[in-house]
């Protein structure tokens, strides 16, 4: 399983990406988790084809977790896409989706590929991924996911504070991304991670790779300097290339 972080960014982050990982398994099946405003581009500028993409999971519709679907659909109906893409999302924010991606083909009426739309649900099998999701606490449903493939599992929280289910969702986890929005800790009731709870959650779950992500620019600096005496506890950015390859095993790259 290879993880290539298109963006780690927060809503309004001026140093980095909104935040969005694809996934790319040994057959070359590619997942898409969110699509933010500067995720289209981020796709652009690595390359590839316009069939590459089979899936899109929305963990949320925030605008800054899914505003880039309008112009990344846009783009592939002008350069001819033909495969249809799968969409996952929670049934209830689908309308938020459809608006965007009719406004991709816009005035017209058909992208020119199929749009598969699917709800996301507590656990399902797509080939041979096994998906399981749960809520975090955040102003918006947002649900967490967790993929297993190849014996390899990555859990991506999407925003909002940890829960006990999204905890259960992490617990065993080759590589974990949990969103982090403060340095120091935030109320109880609060929407967003904090880093003294992620590095309970590191310490009590021993994931062997921990990444925080969605954190404000201003605290970035502070947050790597915090990690630093945990191994296997970082601070992820934009272009971070991770493969899953061994049970266990930490990222190719650490941050400085």
């Amino acid at each position: 399983m290879k993880i290539d972080v298109l963006g780690c960014g927060s809503a309004f982050s001026r140093e980095q990406n909104t935040s969005a990982l694809r996934i790319t398994d040994d057959t070359n099946r590619q997942w898409l988790i969110d699509c933010g405003p500067t995720i289209p581009r981020a796709l652009w500028q690595r390359g590839g084809d316009i069939n590459d993409i089979d899936v899109i999971y929305f963990t949320h519709v925030h605008p800054d977790h899914c505003v880039g679907l309008t112009a990344l659909l846009n783009y592939w109906k002008s350069f001819s896409r033909q495969k249809p893409l799968v969409i996952y999302s929670q049934p209830q924010q689908r309308p938020v989706l459809m608006q965007l991606a009719a406004l991709a083909s816009w005035p017209q009426t058909a992208l020119g590929f199929d749009l598969d739309w699917r709800d996301a649900t507590n656990t399902w099998h797509w080939h041979d991924w096994h998906i399981r999701t749960a809520e975090t606490q955040h102003e918006l449903p947002n649900r967490a996911i967790r993929i297993t493939q190849g014996g390899r599992t990555l859990f991506y929280s999407g925003d909002g504070r940890p829960t006990s289910a999204s905890v259960a969702l992490m617990a065993g986890a080759d590589l974990a991304f949990q969103e982090c929005a403060s340095l120091t800790a935030l109320s109880e009731n609060a929407s967003h991670g904090d880093f003294p709870s992620c590095l309970a959650l590191f310490q009590q779950l021993a994931i062997p790779s921990f990444g925080l992500y969605h954190c404000y620019d201003a605290i970035l600096d502070d947050l790597k300097t915090a990690c630093q005496p945990w191994e296997g506890l970082f601070v992820s950015h934009d272009g971070l290339q991770i493969t899953l390859t061994t049970p266990h095993n930490a990222p190719e790259e650490r941050p400085a």
